[in-house]
């Protein structure tokens, strides 16, 4: 595992799309997180989904249960995700939404998501 770097400076950067494995999705009845490394600064990033939120997905699951790896990786397909590794990397703007390195990235399904 690569420390954080805390010197790296902010910047909005593209990281392109990730493989899904390299990072945790779990759910509950409510929400989806994806969590794991930021690709860039190497800090632990966390992302929640709310399902069924106004201005969400609002994906028809079943609300009694957790979501299957299927359902996880249906309701971030096509969502970015931003660093959220909660530190102020030098340079960061005042007022910027997600305190972290700046960069971002999408996820692309591993094979075997479906499983």
């Amino acid at each position: 595992m690569t420390a954080h770097d805390l010197d790296l400076r902010y910047a909005q950067l593209d990281l392109g799309p990730r493989e899904e494995s390299e990072f945790d999705l779990t759910s509950d009845s409510r929400t989806v997180v994806v969590s794991g490394p930021c690709p860039r600064c190497h800090g632990t990033s966390t992302t929640d989904f709310p399902l069924g939120v106004v201005g969400s997905k609002g994906m028809p699951w079943k609300r009694d249960k957790s979501l299957t790896p299927a359902e996880r990786s249906a309701v971030v397909a096509d969502e970015v995700l931003y660093c959220e590794c909660g530190f102020g990397h030098p340079e960061l703007p005042d007022g910027a939404l997600f305190v972290g390195c700046g960069a971002y990235w999408r996820l692309k399904p591993s094979s075997g998501s479906g499983t």
